[in-house]
């Protein structure tokens, strides 16, 4: 029960800190862009939903990990994190079209967002959590950026 409590509490207080860095701070990354709404095929804006959706899902089981010193299943999400991509959903000459009609800015910050995350994986397998929860926090700055730079219309408090 304490175990649980204690768990609820660094969660609480990472969301707050997260919320707080993202007000205070606004975007401070190298990768800031005018906001540029996305408009993609219906396919493709299908695939792109249902990894972000799936990467939310992750992000929730990764921190889980971190707060709790697990590093192996944290590396092992970071990992599946990573691994997540257009590459599983389309063929190599789909994968060339899309790449044209992405911006520039989004291509940057999805490598950045994964190679993040495999950076993670990699500190989680050496139990060096004060890395891998800084990465995290990168990585959650990034996924913000990204929304507020392309998909703003979904979420309406991250308009400018």
């Amino acid at each position: 029960m304490l175990q649980k409590k204690l768990t609820l509490t660094v969660v609480l207080i990472l969301i707050l800190s997260f919320s707080l860095a993202a007000e205070t701070n606004q975007i401070q990354d190298s990768t800031r862009v005018i906001p540029q709404q996305l408009k993609l095929p219906e396919n493709v804006q299908s695939v792109l939903v249902q990894e972000m959706t799936t990467i939310t899902k992750l992000m929730g089981e990764l921190l889980e990990y971190i707060v709790k010193g697990d590093g192996e299943n944290a590396s092992m999400t970071a990992l599946e994190i990573s691994d997540t991509n257009l590459k599983q959903k389309f063929n190599s000459k789909e994968i060339k079209e899309i790449m044209k009609i992405l911006p520039k800015g989004f291509i940057k910050m999805d490598r950045k967002f994964h190679g993040s995350a495999n950076k993670l994986a990699k500190a989680a397998d050496t139990n060096d959590f004060k890395t891998a929860l800084s990465i995290y926090n990168d990585m959650t700055q990034s996924c913000l950026n990204c929304h507020t730079a392309y998909v703003s219309d979904r979420f309406e408090n991250l308009k400018k």
